[in-house]
């Protein structure tokens, strides 16, 4: 455990469950749309499979003897993602539009998640950074289908610009 008892891989774990229960919503309000209904769908179950392969890792970890995760990354900043997030779960959404759902996505994935995401696999050292890298979904991977998804189906401008910086 870190400082304070904080876990950042458990914290980080809560953070990746919440961005796959917003993408799951999107599933559900666009089921009328299949391959609407479809991306999102997979989204969140990438998003699900992140937060389980970070549980997983904390628990291979403890078996590490050379190895522990940096303890300076902090709650802090778990629990304002999880703010964040939290946020766009609570607001009611049955009429968000195509264009508002991706700008949603958009902004979770260009949020700090990733730059935490890629703290620890720095500071875990080189075997929970193969561990996490082997095991999932990677990030990038996930970016090209949120950009090819936006690229499809939206037309604003300033949302087509912004994906590609993804």
């Amino acid at each position: 455990m870190g400082l304070a008892g904080f876990d950042p891989l458990e914290g980080f774990a809560e953070v990746e469950r919440l961005v796959g229960k917003v993408y799951f919503r999107f599933s559900h309000l666009f089921l009328t749309q299949p391959e609407l209904r479809d991306f999102w769908w997979e989204m969140g179950r990438e998003e699900e499979q992140h937060s389980s392969i970070l549980l997983a890792c904390k628990e291979m970890i403890e078996n590490y003897e050379d190895e522990a995760v940096d303890p300076s990354i902090s709650r802090e900043k778990a629990d304002q993602l999880k703010t964040q997030i939290s946020t766009y779960l609570s607001k009611g959404t049955p009429s968000i539009t195509v264009e508002e759902a991706f700008q949603i996505a958009l902004e979770i994935e260009t949020s700090e998640i990733d730059v935490i995401y890629g703290k620890l696999l720095q500071l875990g050292g080189p075997k929970i950074a193969t561990t996490l890298a082997n095991l999932g979904v990677p990030a990038s991977v996930q970016r090209q289908k949120l950009k090819a998804a936006l690229r499809r189906f939206c037309a604003d401008p300033k949302l087509l610009q912004a994906a590609e910086r993804l």
